[in-house]
């Protein structure tokens, strides 16, 4: 995890400035997510990086924090806030997180859950703090079903800590692991065969 924190630390300044590598992709996950959000909506994102997608949100809910355990990540994020803004950033993992049971309407979890070394248990702690009815929404690079050097590339990078952890799961391998911890998956979409699979699940309704 220190090692993770200190690559992700150290490119904070370029992934701020980084161009989204496909933009109309983005933006159609930007709007299937928007069509769950409400005005009531209290959001958690994870792993939110320099907070861009979570500002890009906020003016659909009544509350979004940012969390991420990269200091200079959520530095940035919050030079980006405004002063009547709705939206808060911090310096925490999941795990670490602070909230009641049931205190989330929504949380996000974009390009993250395959850089954890227990994407179930974040799933878990995801799942604790929804309310019921609430949904995770998540795009994961799926690395179990990329073929080429790609699959191999990432992990023997992380293994010579070069990289940062990146795990190798595929996507069925995922949507049971959002089944396993009580979610239903409602939309499971892979825009093509090298990029990541966004899915929205939903916590029951009633336990």
């Amino acid at each position: 995890m220190t090692r993770s924190r200190g690559f992700w630390n150290l490119i904070a300044n370029r992934y701020s400035r980084q161009a989204i590598a496909d933009p109309a992709t983005y933006q159609a996950k930007l709007a299937q997510t928007r069509a769950l959000m409400h005005p009531d909506m209290d959001v958690l994102e994870f792993g939110c990086g320099t907070g861009s997608t979570a500002l890009l949100h906020a003016p659909y809910v009544k509350q979004i924090t940012g969390i991420d355990y990269a200091p200079k990540m959520i530095a940035i994020a919050n030079d980006k806030v405004g002063p009547d803004s709705n939206a808060a950033f911090h310096t925490s993992t999941l795990d670490d997180w602070a909230a009641a049971d049931a205190s989330y309407d929504m949380i996000l979890g974009l390009n993250i859950l395959h850089l954890l070394p227990d994407h179930r248990g974040a799933i878990a702690i995801a799942q604790r703090l929804l309310k019921p009815g609430g949904y995770l929404v998540t795009s994961t690079a799926c690395l179990g079903d990329m073929g080429g050097i790609v699959k191999h590339l990432l992990p023997v990078g992380s293994a010579l800590r070069i990289l940062p952890y990146v795990a190798c799961f595929s996507q069925a391998d995922l949507e049971t692991d959002l089944q396993s911890a009580g979610f239903t998956v409602l939309q499971s979409q892979r825009p093509a065969p090298q990029q990541g699979v966004f899915h929205i699940s939903q916590k029951p309704r009633q336990a």
